[in-house]
């Protein structure tokens, strides 16, 4: 079999899943990337042979939380409550996806929970980023985020709970990622993503539910 080029579209354990021309090849990798320590990641161009991947492509660049590569926008999920807005966590998200040349943009969800949002969204257009609105729950501000992910790989990434998931399945009108609880004692989100996946939404265009 001739060496062929994909991209790893999931990753789970040792095994992983590479996207060629739209078909989901199931593979694994040589041991010598573990000896280096540098494992495919999700987003990695590679090329395989007999389903094994022999070889990863430069990378433009790379995450390590969440674990992935070569992406173009990285959408920063905040939720109004349950839980609560984290800023320390979004400003931390800001500086790693600047450092990596990625461009950032802030969603806040669940408007139906909350109308204090406002000043987060005064602060950072006024310092040059996109801010966008939206209600998985009814499907409020979705039409927006789908023009924002077309012809791109787009990662989400924000706490838990704050409705990543619930969006992603919102975007493809059917439950492709699952979506987890908020705890109503500690306003946390449970962890119900357990690895990173990338969903073709339309030719060309991927997101990442982290």
């Amino acid at each position: 079999m001739e060496k062929i080029k994909g991209l790893v579209t999931k990753v789970y354990s040792d095994k992983y899943t590479v996207s060629i021309n739209g078909e989901k090849v199931d593979c694994i990798a040589r041991g010598l990337f573990k000896l280096k320590k540098s494992k495919p990641l999700v987003g990695d161009i590679v090329e395989i042979k007999d389903n094994i991947i022999e070889k990863i492509y430069p990378r433009k660049n790379e995450f390590i939380r969440p674990p992935i590569a070569n992406i173009d926008q990285l959408i920063i999920v905040l939720a109004t409550a349950n839980p609560k807005p984290d800023l320390k966590l979004l400003d931390k998200e800001l500086i790693m996806a600047e450092k990596n040349g990625v461009e950032p943009i802030i969603c806040i969800n669940k408007i139906d929970l909350s109308s204090e949002y406002t000043d987060i969204i005064e602060t950072y257009e006024n310092i040059g980023y996109q801010v966008i609105t939206t209600n998985a729950k009814n499907g409020f501000g979705i039409e927006k985020l789908a023009i924002i992910l077309n012809n791109k790989i787009t990662a989400f990434s924000g706490n838990s709970g704050v409705g990543k998931s619930a969006l992603t399945n919102n975007i493809f009108n059917e439950e492709v990622a699952k979506e987890g609880e908020t705890s109503d004692k500690l306003e946390k989100g449970k962890h119900t993503t357990k690895h990173v996946e990338l969903y073709e939404f339309s030719k060309n265009s991927f997101i990442a539910d982290t």
